[in-house]
């Protein structure tokens, strides 16, 4: 385990799976679209060469589901942490990092730590152009 900072900025352990990475190849977009099945907050915080990227992902109004990272000259590192509230929003309760894998070479999924291991609770499908 590693410590990170949560989607509200407080260091917080990371799982060894929270973070998911790849590389992206130069002169390429990369647009993210988000899906929740589940009842508690979810929220994705990316990484663009281990540098927190301005904007995040997520299940309840404050963050979108959709959003894309604009080409860059060269190939880069993106890294993607799901995180979760066990509840819908509430700013009382700690984020609580989530177990990741890769599904697929596009697709990425986070399990919420209901003890179900469903990766469906965030999934975020990636698309380059």
């Amino acid at each position: 385990m590693s410590i990170q900072f949560d989607p509200e900025g407080n260091a917080s352990t990371l799982l060894e799976t929270s973070a998911l990475s790849l590389h992206i190849p130069p002169e390429q977009n990369v647009h993210l679209y988000a899906s929740f099945d589940t009842a508690w907050e979810q929220a994705a915080v990316i990484y663009i060469d281990g540098e927190r990227y301005e904007h995040q992902m997520g299940s309840y109004v404050l963050r979108p589901h959709a959003l894309t990272i604009h080409k860059k000259d060269t190939p880069f590192e993106l890294t993607i942490v799901g995180w979760h509230k066990r509840s819908d929003p509430n700013a009382g309760l700690p984020w609580v990092a989530s177990k990741g894998q890769r599904i697929s070479p596009v697709v990425f999924a986070w399990d919420d730590s209901a003890d179900d291991d469903d990766y469906r609770d965030l999934r975020i499908k990636m698309v380059t152009s």
